[in-house]
């Protein structure tokens, strides 16, 4: 199927290889916006991984090169190296939820990198917001990251001895994940998964030595899930659990697998640093923590490791795969799908926040564009109704918004009442994006009128999170383990996990949203750099079952996302447009070879002689002119485009045989000019042969003639 849209994509049905194919196509013509990028979006469970994996199998396939006949091809092993990059990034960065078995809980922008002769040279991976709180916590019929479970059904008994983890079938559950033991089916799939997973890191350049201590702070972290407090008083000091079961092995499994004292790791969690100053006085005085303190800084500690065990391998990919020296990208955009729960917190926020720019841009980059293109150039419109979000983002990124008021709070550095707050909320802003929760949520909470749906968010643990504080403690802790591995994590921009950072004398607030806001605006920046290229992924149900189609579901996605107003565009739209300079500068070779004095003739005259030439003969069939003459810019229709590039190709094949018929022509003459050189050089040589033997004869019989007188 391929090499079927490789070949020809218009003969076949619309497909998301025909969508690769166009950006393949756009970037070899070099048309305008040079880069491609396309974008797959859609709610949660609506297929965008696995759509993301077919265009990455496509380009991959089809823009290779292997002139030096190697086996297997550079570009075959740069391809494999890219693909394996995927299992890796989905067992560390995907989970179930309530509405997807493979849920990505991260967004990725995957760059590859093209040559000057548009060959796969490389890749690189950027990654948004790791949803790191699920390491600690998910919520009932969820589960976490999918390496945890790839790992306890998938690791052998060597493995799980040299990793201090027990058998699973027989030990309680871990506290950070939910063991199903009766679900054989997909506990079998954790196990097959897993060699995928370290097949996948063998191919990507990971040593099996690199691996097990990977897997050795992973089951770390596992075990620092059971370290529990206890505390005689309320507010009194805490100590470890010891009489719980298990509790003092997971201390000491925990130590030594991150290679940490036993005495510091429980004291760091058990005790803050308080640094007081007066003057030129500095005083350092460590501060028992309550028993709800110690659990949340020993979360802390287990997210912290996680998500810099993940960025440590999305940099460890994007050595092997990043070229040197590239030309151009497509872009491949996999973000996680709109979402909602019956608990919505600060990850929902941001990942319906990330999902309404993506409709923002689809909206103002297609339908609102295409018409105000129309309009300035002077060209006929019939102008559709379209849904517009900015209502909507100005209630969640605004100058008065739901991030600025976080933000606010966030400054003030206190504990934050969650119905105070939320009545802040309320009376702040005013918006018809946002309204009251229902009576029948008990929790304060707020909604938020999405393009899909709204939704509710709850309030309670919303600044905390944002906040995403690591005592400095911490990371001081992890910089004395006796593992490299372990504080190579923590080596590589320390200074950004620490929060607040100094900026000239100045606290600095750095939050999650702000953090999470600023990526995602450099890569909206990156969006609109390049050519984009939409995938609407559409659920066919809630049901995350085979042969199940509710329409009312999928007509209310189509209708939410701007999928109708497209098609109507689309029906009437050009979606080819080109200043006549560039297109003159491409397509003027087809009225080179006319016998047209076109030489007098403006820019725009000489356009219009080139669409005459190769289009006028189709659009008589047509009852709307294929081609329209704004100002500034020709329109052309769909598969408009197509007929000019195979004009222009037939004239370079044209072009091309005269060249050769010349060529062969010149061979052909001194192939007989030298044939004829030799034969003037034989007759020369034999004339010469012939004279200096009648000379010799003449000699000879002259020295007769004498010998006999």
């Amino acid at each position: 199927m391929i090499h079927r849209y490789h070949s020809d994509q218009k003969a076949h049905p619309p497909h998301v290889f025909g969508i690769a194919e166009t950006a393949l196509c756009n970037l070899t013509r070099r048309l305008d916006k040079i880069n491609q990028s396309i974008i797959v979006s859609g709610e949660s469970g609506s297929g965008k991984t696995w759509n993301a994996r077919c265009l990455l199998k496509y380009l991959t396939m089809v823009a290779v090169c292997n002139p030096g006949g190697f086996t297997p091809s550079p570009a075959d092993c740069i391809e494999r190296r890219i693909l394996d990059s995927n299992p890796i990034l989905e067992a560390f960065g995907n989970a179930s939820t309530t509405r997807n078995h493979n849920s990505s809980r991260f967004g990725k922008y995957i760059q590859l990198q093209f040559s000057r002769g548009n060959h796969v040279v490389g890749a690189s991976i950027q990654t948004y917001l790791l949803e790191k709180t699920r390491v600690v916590y998910q919520c009932d019929g969820a589960r976490n990251f999918h390496i945890f479970y790839q790992m306890l059904f998938g690791g052998n008994e060597r493995e799980m001895r040299n990793w201090l983890l027990p058998n699973v079938l027989s030990s309680d559950n871990l506290n950070y994940v939910k063991l199903n033991r009766s679900e054989d089916a997909c506990n079998q799939k954790d196990k097959q998964d897993f060699i995928v997973t370290k097949q996948a890191m063998c191919n990507v350049g990971l040593s099996r030595s690199q691996q097990q201590e990977l897997f050795k702070v992973l089951s770390g972290i596992l075990h620092l899930g059971n370290i529990e407090f206890i505390s005689d008083d309320v507010t009194g000091p805490c100590e470890i659990d010891s009489e719980k079961q298990g509790v003092d092995t997971s201390v000491n499994a925990a130590a030594q697998l991150l290679g940490l004292d036993v005495d510091a790791l429980t004291r760091c969690l058990a005790f803050r640093q308080i640094t007081a100053s007066h003057k030129r006085r500095k005083s350092v005085f460590m501060k028992p923590c309550l028993k709800d303190e110690c659990h949340t800084r020993r979360d802390c500690l287990a997210k912290l490791l996680y998500a810099r065990v993940f960025d440590w391998l999305v940099g460890f990919i994007n050595g092997c795969t990043m070229a040197r020296s590239w030309q151009s990208y497509i872009g491949l955009l996999d973000v996680y799908g709109f979402e909602s729960f019956s608990f919505n917190s600060l990850e929902q926020l941001c990942i319906n926040y990330a999902n309404e720019k993506l409709q923002q841009h689809f909206v103002h980059n297609f339908l609102k564009a295409e018409q105000d293109d129309c309009q300035s150039e002077g060209i006929p419109w019939k102008f559709e109704d379209f849904t517009d979000n900015k209502t909507c983002l100005d209630v969640i990124e605004g100058n008065i918004s739901i991030f600025a008021l976080m933000t606010q709070q966030c400054k003030l550095n206190r504990h934050s009442d969650p119905s105070s707050f939320c009545e802040f909320i309320y009376d702040t802003i005013s918006s018809a994006s946002l309204s009251r929760s229902h009576m029948s949520v008990t929790s304060p909470a707020f909604v938020v009128h999405h393009y899909a749906e709204k939704v509710t968010y709850q309030v309670d643990g919303l600044i905390e999170k944002n906040k995403d504080g690591i005592p400095a403690e911490l990371v001081d802790l992890l910089k004395i383990s006796s593992k490299k591995f372990v504080q190579q994590l923590v080596d590589a921009n320390v200074t950004s996990l620490q929060s607040p950072s100094k900026t000239k004398g100045k606290k600095t607030t750095s939050t999650v949203v702000s953090k999470f806001k600023n990526s995602l605006d450099s890569l909206m920046a990156t969006l609109h750099e390049t050519t984009p290229h939409y995938i609407r992924c559409i659920k066919p149900s809630l049901e995350c079952q085979p042969d199940s189609f509710d329409n009312v579901h999928v007509i209310n996605q189509l209708r939410a996302c701007g999928v109708l107003e497209t098609i109507e565009i689309s029906a009437t739209g050009f979606p080819t447009r080109m200043l006549y300079s560039d297109f003159l500068k491409r397509y003027e070779l087809l009225i080179r070879s006319n016998s047209e004095d076109v030489k007098d003739l403006d820019t725009k005259s000489k356009c219009a002689v080139i669409t005459n030439l190769v289009l006028a003969e189709a659009d008589k069939e047509n009852k709307m002119k294929s081609f329209l003459f704004g100002k500034t810019k020709i329109f052309l229709r769909e598969g408009q485009l197509d007929k000019l590039e195979v004009a222009r190709l037939k004239e370079f094949n044209l072009s091309a045989g005269v060249i050769q018929i010349w060529w062969r022509k010149i061979l052909a003459t001194k192939s007989k000019q030298e044939a004829a050189v030799v034969i003037i050089q034989a007759g020369i040589d034999c004339n010469s042969v012939l004279t200096n033997i009648l000379q010799a004869s003449c000699c000879y019989q002259t020295k007769s003639l004498i010998v006999t007188n």
